[in-house]
């Protein structure tokens, strides 16, 4: 008999706090069932899965952990699509964060892997973004999913040769973000025709930060411009692609290190 296969971002476990983002899911779970209750099975997408408790038994390959010991809490482990595994914690009531999301069609996508390394730091990122998560915050969601993305996905599946002329494109047009207010790396992948996975890897090689990051820089200096003549600040995140005043309030004191209002003060 086949093992079952769970839909897309359906995991065994209580949900504690979901967050969607431009083709991504993020959860943060409590394992609820026992090992002796979770059986083969594999799912239609790909996922990360990072242990915050201790006891989390996986098929994913660690050279430095024996094969019979139990991973710690941190661990972090790469499933790809319809790999078959029961990965478990010794006991029910384990937590643990998943990120799932449909790869690039036709990626080989290998076995099951721990991961270590500058991964481990972006998805203890992604534990946070989304335990704080707040309207407009998708766009920090899903560059921290594309760059845990990019670390699994190699560059011959995502058929990166170099300075490919699309990767120009994608910067135009977050440049010309005055002309595209609420654009996001997913409609920007779409728009030159690749994979947003294979915009990400590009763009950071090329440019030096996540295509996420430079949106989210190229809105914030467009908003800059705007609230130096006196704009209504709420008017003016509507008018810059914000979800929000809160939501540009956040974004502009992260990147310019004060907020709107004291930035607007500077020029009166």
């Amino acid at each position: 008999m086949a093992s079952p296969s769970l839909s897309p971002g359906e995991f065994l476990g209580a949900q504690a706090r979901g967050v969607r983002a431009h083709g991504y899911k993020v959860d943060l779970r409590i394992a609820t069932l026992p090992p002796e209750q979770v059986h083969l099975h594999s799912h239609e997408d790909a996922h990360f899965v990072l242990a915050l408790d201790a006891g989390y038994r996986s098929l994913a390959h660690d050279p430095l952990t024996p094969r019979d010991q139990a991973f710690g809490p941190g661990a972090l482990v790469w499933n790809p699509a319809g790999v078959e595994h029961r990965d478990c914690f010794d006991e029910a009531g384990g937590r643990f964060l998943s990120l799932s999301f449909m790869p690039p069609s036709g990626a080989r996508l290998g076995d099951p892997l721990r991961l270590r390394g500058a991964a481990e730091g972006v998805v203890r990122r992604l534990v946070g973004a989304t335990a704080r998560f707040l309207a407009g915050d998708e766009m920090i969601i899903e560059g921290l999913a594309l760059d845990l993305a990019g670390a699994v996905l190699s560059p011959d599946e995502l058929d990166e040769d170099p300075a490919p002329e699309w990767l120009w494109r994608a910067s135009e047009i977050i440049a010309d973000m005055g002309a595209h207010p609420g654009i996001e790396v997913r409609s920007i992948a779409a728009e030159v025709g690749v994979h947003p996975v294979s915009l990400a890897r590009r763009y950071r090689r090329h440019y030096g930060q996540s295509p996420a990051a430079a949106i989210r820089q190229a809105r914030a200096d467009r908003a800059a411009g705007l609230m130096a003549g006196g704009a209504d600040l709420a008017a003016l995140a509507a008018a810059t692609g914000y979800a929000d005043q809160s939501h540009m309030t956040r974004d502009f004191t992260s990147i310019y290190g004060l907020s709107p209002a004291r930035y607007r003060a500077i020029f009166r």
